[in-house]
Order: structure tokens, then sequence, then C-alpha cells
């Protein structure tokens, strides 16, 4: 039921005018009802409709279906979860029903019992599934009023459910006023809602129940409304002796405000009392309205007034004509009124059982510095965090900063309250709180951590050369104070640091990391992290020779480890000893990880590095399927996606539109601060043209791109630009960077570095046979495929212009079949058109039964074919397990068959 109540029903013509959005609305509802789910953000100014448009749609277009409805207060805001919780509650007896982690996610954001801080999408994922459960009987249609007044917590779970309920007979309905309010819901589709015509403005205005207007009234009413119903409503009740409201000549829900506040204004003083307690507690509800007016000598029948004058109706719930009608009410008090309010209110609820109303209320009581409440608010952050309420307990963190009285303790929790919001994703909104840590006084450490998260935010906000420096700068005070902690800081300034390369100039990394080295060491019993530390920092003032040792040992122990948390630091550590086994193992580690923990963050980075390791390995289909997740998973938390796994699977592919969309799509990301992203794309570039044969057009991207600060991508487009100049005759370009790569691979002594370096010799050699046969006899070993198809094909290609027909076409057939079943098309047709130079003709690959299918319908049956339940795949997926049996229905027409048994008698290895 709705927290607000109108008289705009559809017995008047505001219904009868037909409105241009209520068809599309019914086709939406429809869909539901057809068992395809579906989301909707309907928005416009207050007062346009959107409440009464859903509350007379809905039930007509669903009938029987199961509504849910919730709604967004503004004063609310910052209690996690409680929307989330509103919606919810009719079906928590399904809980049971969930995977337990689920269950478990759900009871911890409820507060229903006790347990570790659930991550948001596991949250996001039990919603989907309660919602997915109470579907199995009927549609559910979930209508969320006023959403742009939503927690963090509940928009970012219903954001996350949105995007995956195609599947279910579920549809979510978002009234809001500014689209762009809520970014996690900003990818949805909208509606807007549109302003009445001047003749259904008219017609309205002429069915109401008032006295009949002068012509001249009635055409300013009509001007002033620009539109708007609720204004027509309202507006005719205030008119003066002379036919006028007041307070005309202001914007249109200013307008209604103020006839609100009229009204207000005229209503017994008893009755004003009562209605600023309803204003000042966002529940709704009767039970806390009757113990706040007790607390404050009042009567419910107080009341009455304001039920004849339309503003308010209380019965089993507290219900307001409009959410207007609350904030004027809340903005038209005095300070010492709205203290007074919460004052009350606090009283009405239980300290033991709804700490956290009670705290909250208190809060905006006070007056003045208050320890104790601020001690209280920061138990409350520390509750609301258990609970996965990170942005609630921000905010609590912030205004027991305005409360705490000592400087010192002050300073403090501003810099938790700062923290807190940065790990809620608002570190733009830090500054006000940094400003007061700042002025401290801090402690030693307390400045040491300022430093910290200041560089955090930098790296988060794409301030990248900021970062670095605040990073190592925090890293050099926590020193003498916190060695471990210190360490961790100055690999963060590292991380922070490889990722502003841009410009080719290394000293801004290798100044970090020479600092690094000055810094404090390892313990006796080094961790991988100490490990990693120094062997990055090693690798970037010595180089990889004797960087290799301590980077092979910080790899090895991050296999086995058990936090995500510098596994991408390892997966790049393990492409800096081009070791394709390693970057596998570790990257899919780093997936299974994240999953586990539910690390919505994290999870998509994971995802990427492992689409690289398959992309390497030739999987170019599941690269693909981990690529969407990825960026399925960014959007759902309303991240900001830059596809670098896409932009080097597409260069592989061949595929020279999408892979130059994705270049511009992440040169502008660069522009915006992701320097690293420009070595990137310049790599890709040279790859995406030297599988077309297009050397010449390789050999600029690919000289930019190795001419870089000495990081795996600029190290990997080494080859590439030495196959550009090699093929253009550029022999003072490809020597050079032969030198280079030697010094890499030689170091790295893998059979994937050494493999590529052997192949490169043979492009600037006299004589390459022998050195082509070792590339492809080191490569055979690997999993890197591309490269040893890669190595058929030049070899083929040298063997046909030496004259060596029989064996070239064998080298080109074998390159040919290679590339075609991966789906490198530019290469496998690069590798057709030299052999019918020869005078044969490429052989397609057997065909896959992977072939039929799409990339995500792909990755679930190879899933699915390993015995694993549509329950546990969409558990892996975010996904729910609807969905997953609408893909396997796909699956099994698509491929012919009718059963699970019947997928795993497929070989779907590829």
């Amino acid at each position: 039921m709705s927290e607000y109540t109108t008289h705009t029903g559809p017995d008047l013509p505001f219904f009868r005018l037909a409105r241009r959005e209520m068809p599309h609305v019914s086709r939406l509802l429809e869909q539901a009802r057809q068992g395809a789910g579906t989301a909707l953000v309907v928005h416009g100014e207050a007062g346009l409709g959107k409440t009464v448009l859903l509350d007379s749609v809905v039930p007509a277009a669903v009938p029987g279906s199961t509504i849910l409805r919730a709604a967004g207060a503004e004063f609310e805001q910052e209690l996690a979860f409680t929307a989330l919780h509103r919606l919810c509650l009719p079906l928590l007896g399904l809980t049971g029903r969930l995977p337990t982690p689920q269950r478990a996610a759900l009871q911890a954001a409820f507060d229903l019992g006790e347990g570790s801080a659930p991550e948001p999408l596991v949250i996001g994922l039990a919603v989907l599934g309660l919602l997915a459960e109470a579907a199995t009987s009927a549609p559910v249609v979930c209508v969320l009023d006023d959403a742009q007044w939503l927690d963090a917590g509940s928009a970012q779970a219903l954001a996350f459910v949105a995007r995956r309920v195609q599947a279910e007979p579920v549809t979510l309905l978002f009234a809001m006023r500014d689209p762009d309010a809520v970014p996690a819901l900003a990818a949805l589709p909208r509606l807007p809602l549109s302003p009445l015509t001047e003749q259904e403005a008219a017609s309205l205005l002429a069915a109401l129940p008032h006295a009949p207007l002068d012509a001249e009234i009635r055409r300013r009413l009509i001007a002033e409304a620009r539109g708007n119903p609720l204004a027509l409503l309202e507006l005719p009740r205030d008119l003066d002796p002379a036919g006028y409201p007041s307070y005309l000549d202001a914007p249109v829900t200013d307008l209604v405000e103020q006839s609100f506040q009229h009204r207000f204004s005229t209503l017994p003083e008893r009755t004003r009392r009562l209605l600023m307690l309803a204003a000042a507690e966002p529940l709704g509800d009767t039970g806390v309205l009757r113990r706040a007016a007790e607390s404050d000598g009042l009567t419910l029948s107080d009341v009455e007034p304001a039920e004849s004058t339309e503003l308010v109706q209380v019965g089993a719930d507290v219900r307001f004509r409009h959410p207007l009608v609350r904030s004027a009410i809340y903005r038209l008090a005095t300070e010492t009124q709205r203290r007074h309010a919460h004052r009350a209110l606090a009283r009405a609820f239980d300290p033991e059982h709804r700490p956290d109303r009670r705290i909250w209320h208190l809060a905006h009581a006070a007056d003045k510095p208050d320890e104790h409440l601020a001690g209280e608010l920061e138990r409350l952050a520390g509750r609301a965090r258990r609970r996965g309420g990170v942005a609630a307990a921000a905010a609590f963190l912030e205004r027991a900063t305005e409360l705490t009285p000592d400087p010192a303790a002050r300073a403090e929790r501003a810099l938790a309250a700062a923290q807190a919001k940065h790990e809620a994703g608002a570190s733009e909104q830090t500054g006000a709180l940094l400003t007061v840590a700042d002025a401290g006084p801090l402690t030693d450490a307390g400045r040491a951590r300022l430093l910290r998260l200041r560089g955090q935010i930098a790296f988060s906000l794409r301030r990248d050369d900021d970062a670095p420096v605040l990073l190592l700068e925090a890293a050099e005070q926590m020193a003498p104070l916190d060695a471990a902690l210190a360490r961790h800081t100055a690999l963060d300034a590292l991380w922070a640091a490889t990722g502003a390369e841009r410009n080719g100039d290394a000293h801004g990394i290798k100044a970090v990391a020479a600092a690094v080295l000055h810094g404090p060491a390892a313990p006796p019993m080094p961790q991988p992290a100490d490990l990693l530390l120094d062997g990055l920092a090693t690798l970037f003032t010595q180089g990889q020779r004797a960087a290799g040792p301590l980077l092979r040992a910080a790899v090895d122990g991050f296999r086995q480890a058990d936090d995500p948390g510098w596994l991408p630091v390892a997966c790049r550590a393990a492409w800096d000893l081009w070791d394709e086994v390693a970057l596998d193992d570790l990257a899919t580690r780093c997936v299974e990880l994240a999953r586990e923990a539910g690390a919505l963050t994290f999870l998509p980075l994971a995802l990427n590095f492992q689409a690289v390791a398959a992309t390497y390995a030739g999987r170019f289909t599941a690269a693909s399927a981990m690529t969407e997740q990825a960026h399925a998973l960014t959007e759902a938390i309303a991240g900001a996606f830059v596809p670098y796994a896409a932009i080097v699977l597409a260069a592989h592919q061949g595929d020279r539109g999408r892979a130059r969309a994705l270049f511009e799509q992440s040169m502008r990301a660069a522009a915006d601060g992701a320097g690293g992203f420009v070595t990137i794309v310049e790599y890709a570039t040279s790859v995406l043209h030297n599988g077309l044969g297009e050397h010449a057009a390789a050999l600029a991207p690919a000289r930019q791109a190795a001419g870089r600060t000495r990081l795996f991508w600029s190290a990997a487009a080494l080859p590439e630009l030495i196959e550009a100049a090699a093929r253009t005759g550029r022999l003072d370009l490809a020597g050079p960077a032969l030198d280079e790569l030697a010094e890499l691979t030689e170091a790295a002594g893998t059979g994937w570095g050494l493999g590529v370096l052997a192949r490169c010799r043979a492009l600037l050699s006299d004589t390459p046979d022998k050195l082509y046969e070792e590339a492809i006899d080191r490569l055979a070993g690997t999993r890197v495929a591309v490269q040893l198809a890669r190595t058929h094909l030049l070899h083929g290609e040298w063997l046909a212009r030496s004259g060596a027909r029989p064996r070239a076409r064998a080298s080109l057939h074998e390159a040919h079949r290679m590339f075609d079943g991966m789906g490198a098309t530019a290469f496998a047709t690069r590798a057709a058109r030299a052999l019918r130079d020869l005078g044969d003709r490429p052989v397609s690959s057997a065909s896959s039964p992977l072939d039929a299918l799409t990339s995500q319908e792909a990755h679930i049956a190879r899933l699915v074919a390993t015995g694993r339940t549509s329950r546990e795949v969409a558990a892996d997926l975010f996904l729910s397990p609807r969905t997953i049996d609408n893909h396997l229905r796909n699956i099994y027409r698509k491929l012919g068959i009718g059963s699970r048994r019947h997928l795993r008698e497929l070989d779907l290895s590829t």
C-alpha cells in the first residue's frame, strides 16, 4: 500500500483523458502475465500523477498478481535497506527456499539475525530469488514510489534485480522525479510523464467541485499549473476573495507546496503539532505516532481537522495526501519545532528493539554537541556495517562528527565517515569530511591514514597523477608506526603508479619503486604480498632478471590465497613472468574467491583477467561470456566499465567494427584519467592490424605501446612491433625491439616467452626455418594457442615465399584450422588467402556444438554439462534459476537435444 493517498481516482477527468503513458505501462505488465519480466522508471516533476498512474494501471493490467509496494522517504535515506525491507516484508516466509548464503544475507540486511556483513551483490541475488519464488504462483509487480529517496542499499539491490528479471514474471516499476537522481537506476528504461495539454487541463479544472471560476482566473490557473494535475487540483482551494491565490508566479512545485502550507497554517495548534510529528517520522506507523503524540500531550483525535481538509489520513497507517504535504510541513517548521518533534518521536521507540530509529531521531533533535549521542551514532554505524549498510554507516558517522565536541575525536570520526563514504562508492562526497579531519588534531597514525584515504580516493576517481604521490607519502608516514600497513600502502602506490602511466615516461613508476625499496623491509617470514611488493619494485628499478625470483615466489604463494585482495596484482606479475599457467590459475582463483565473497566491485575485474587468459588460450567463446558477465555486473552496481578484456578479444577475433567501438570507448575513459588504457588500446590496435595483414597500419600503435614503461601490455606489444617492422622493412625498429624482448623472455625462461622470442628471431633471420620449428615446439607445450597458431601462420607464409610449397600448405592448413576453430576471423582469412595463393583450398574446422549458441548460452552449457544444477549455475552467474532454465530450453532447441544427460554427452571443450 502506498504511503501517500490521493483523491485523483479513476473517476476524475484526469483518468478519462486516456493518458498517453497508460498503454506503455499496460504493455509492460502484459509481458509479466506472459512470463517475461521487465523494469521501468516513470519520471516527472511532483504532481504529474506518477503514483496515480501506477495505482490505476497495475491492478487492472495484472489481475490476481502479487503487488508489492514501498516508497523512499526523504528523511530515512541514511537508514540501510529500509525500503527494500518494506517491499520484501510480505515474502519473508519464503526465505527458507533460498540458498543458505542468500538467506543469511537477507537476514543480516534486515536485522533479523546475526551474521557477517553481507555483500550487496549477494543481497541483490537473494531478493531476485525471493521474487522468483513468489512469482511461481502468480506474476509479481513491485511498485517503488518516490524512488529518488531510496536508501543506497535498497537502490543498489533493486537495480541488480531489475537487470535480471527478464525470465521471471516480475515487473519493477519505479516512480521518481529526476531519473538521474539515483545513479544505480540510471541505466534502466525510462518513461517520462508528460504534462497535461491546455485542453486536458481545462477539462480537469471544469470537472472539479468548486464554485464557478471567472474565465480570466481559469486561464491564469491553467497557465500557472503548467499542465500539472496536482496543481490544478490544489490551487483552486486557496483562492482569495478576489479569486486569486496569493502565491502565484512561482515554480509549479513551489505553488503546490505553498498551497499545502497555507492549508496547514489554518489548522488548530494541536493539529499542527501532531502533523509535524507525522511529517518527521517516515515510517507512517500509526503506533509510533500515537506514542509520540501521547508523550507530547496530544492524541490521535487531534488529526481530525487535517483529515477534513484532506491533508492526511490516519488509519492502520499514516498516509499524506502527497509527498509534498510532508515536505511542506517539515520545511515550514522552525528548527526548534523540528527538534521538538524528533525528541518526541525518539521517546516512541524502544531502545532495546529499535535503537537505530531512536538514535536517528535523537540525532536530529540535538541542538548542540553531545559526546554521548555521538558515541551512540558511532556504535550504530558499526551495527549498520554488520548489516551490509556501508552507506548508512557513513551517514551515522557523518552526523556523529557534527555532534562531537572534542576536536581530536571529531577529526577521527570525520576520517572514519570519509572512509565509509569511499567504501560505499560516494568518494566524491568526502571533501567536507576530509577537510574536518585535516583540521585535526590527528595523531601521526591518523594523519597517515588520512593521506592513504586521499590517495585511494584519487585513484578511484582517476586522479591518477595524485594517487601514487599521496599513497607513497602515506606509506612513508606509516613506516615507523605500522610496518605491515605501510608496505600494503606502498603496494597500493605502486599499483596506482602503473595505472597512471600513459605517456611513455617511466620516471613516476621508477620513483615510486625506488622509494618502496628504501621503505620498511619485508618481515623475516614474508607473505606473498611482501614478495609481490619487493618483486615489482625490483622489476621497475633493476629489471626482469633481478625481479624474477621474487615475482615467481609471490605468484606461487598467491595460488593458495584465501583473500582476493592482491590477486589482480599477482595476475599482472604472472604476465610479467610470461607464465600463462599461473595467469590462468590465478585468474580462475580470483573469480572463485570473488564469487564466494559476493565481492561485487571486485568480480568484474577478476572476470576480465580470466577472459584475457581464455583469449590467449584460444577459448574465445568462453572469453566472450566472461566479458559479458563483467559488463553486466558492472552495470548492476552502476560502476564505470572499461572493457580491456573485450578489447583484447575483439582484436584477436579480427572484428574491426567492434574493436574500433571498444577502442573509442576506452580512449574516452583514458581522457578522463584512466591513462593505462591507452597502452592497452595501442597494443590491441596493433594485434588487429597484424591479424588483418595490414602491417603498415600496425606499426605506429605497436611502436607507441612498446615504447612505454615495461609493463605487460607494452611488453606484449614488442612481438607486434617486430612483426609489423619486419614486414614493412623497418629493421631499424625491429632490431632494438628484439633485444628488449630477449631481455624479458630469457629472464622469465618460460615456454610462452621463449617460443615468442624464437618466432620473432625467425622474422629477422635469413635462415629462419629452425627458429620457427623451435618456436612451434616450445609453444606447443603451453596454453597460449593463439601464439602457436600465429607461429604456424608466419612459418607457412615464409615457406610459401621460399618455394617449399608442400610444407607451406601443411603449416597454413594447421594455422587455418586453429584460427577457424577459435574464431580468429582475420587471422583465419589471412591463412586462407595464403593457401589460395598456393592453389589450395582452406578447409573449415569441424563445427562445434557451441557454434549455434550465444557466448552466454555456451558458458551455461559447459557448466551444466559438468553436472551442476540450475540453482548452482544461477548462483555462479548471479542470475535466477528460471533464467538458467530458459537458457537451457534455448540450448536444447538449438542443439536438437532434450536433456542434461544429452548435454553431458556432447564435446563442449572448445
